[in-house]
């Protein structure tokens, strides 16, 4: 079942889940990169509170990353609102609920090794603690073992501890982190337990936040692209609490108190576990995939 392989391997796939949401997602952020390349820096008609304002990176020769682009198209808020994504996400991670946090989006393009995504995990720099916060990574083109699949260290969700982000800073050191340099040697093993996740357009991955993952480069000669929606989710275990070396949010961080879990009024719950009926054990929630 995916409950259990997500539990066990940190990552699990679900096929066909956003096979409707392919075509109006893509054309959202192909509108979204499109305002950028015309020199535009998107502007949201409200935006977000829980998020840094949008922005696009690029990586490599045919990379980009946009970054906290939900709030520029109405389509995004649908996509939360009356997909399936916020009960598969809780469901599969068993929170009692869910409430949407951030969004990443990539878009892969040509061979250059560059555009790859690097050995990373997300937890290194969140400003929250817990186990409910993963990423739903959903393919919104077929990814094929030569069109950059995601790759996981199967089992590097169990971590005791965080790792030291290069993107943090660089000049204090903190109890429960060990170096970067610590996950990169783990994954470079020749036993490494690394896994490849191919896709079709619609499948979506659950990844742990302390999971360690990459992509592949694209090695594929066809002339296409590698398009991958991704989200970032607060279940019912998590708390703020920001260090040092946590990536800084600031319209944020002056709205949470530390050690106390994020407030509804700024994280809407879309997705709440049923209680069992009185006197009914209830069935478990099952997922194939």
């Amino acid at each position: 079942m995916n409950i259990d392989e997500y539990a066990r391997e940190g990552c699990t796939r679900v096929e066909g889940a956003f096979l409707d949401w392919v075509h109006p997602l893509t054309t959202a952020l192909d509108r979204i990169n499109a305002a950028f390349d015309a020199g535009e820096t998107p502007i949201p008609a409200q935006p977000s509170p829980v998020q840094n304002p949008p922005s696009r990176h690029l990586t490599g020769q045919g990379g980009i990353q946009l970054r906290n682009c939900m709030p520029l198209d109405p389509i995004f808020a649908d996509w939360a609102r009356t997909s399936p994504a916020a009960a598969l996400v809780g469901t599969l991670m068993q929170a009692d609920h869910t409430a949407l946090w951030m969004d990443a989006s990539f878009i892969k393009q040509g061979r250059d090794p560059d555009a790859a995504t690097p050995w990373h995990n997300d937890v290194c720099t969140f400003p929250f603690t817990g186990n409910h916060l993963p990423s739903l990574w959903i393919a919104l083109t077929d990814v094929a073992e030569d069109n950059a699949p995601m790759l996981t260290l199967t089992g590097s969700n169990h971590d005791p501890h965080r790792y030291h982000s290069p993107l943090s800073r660089q000049d204090i050191t903190l109890p429960g982190y060990r170096p970067w340099s610590e996950l990169e040697a783990r994954t470079a093993a020749p036993n490494a337990p690394i896994r490849t996740w191919p896709a079709r357009a619609g499948d979506a991955l659950l990844i742990h936040p302390k999971t360690i993952h990459a992509s592949l480069p694209r090695t594929t000669t066809h002339p296409g692209r590698r398009i991958a929606f991704t989200t970032r989710w607060i279940g019912s275990d998590v708390i703020w609490n920001p260090d040092a070396l946590s990536a800084p949010i600031p319209h944020l961080a002056s709205r949470l108190t530390p050690g106390a879990p994020p407030p509804e009024s700024l994280f809407p719950i879309l997705w709440q576990k049923q209680p069992p009926a009185a006197g009914a054990a209830g069935p478990r929630p099952h997922i194939s995939g």
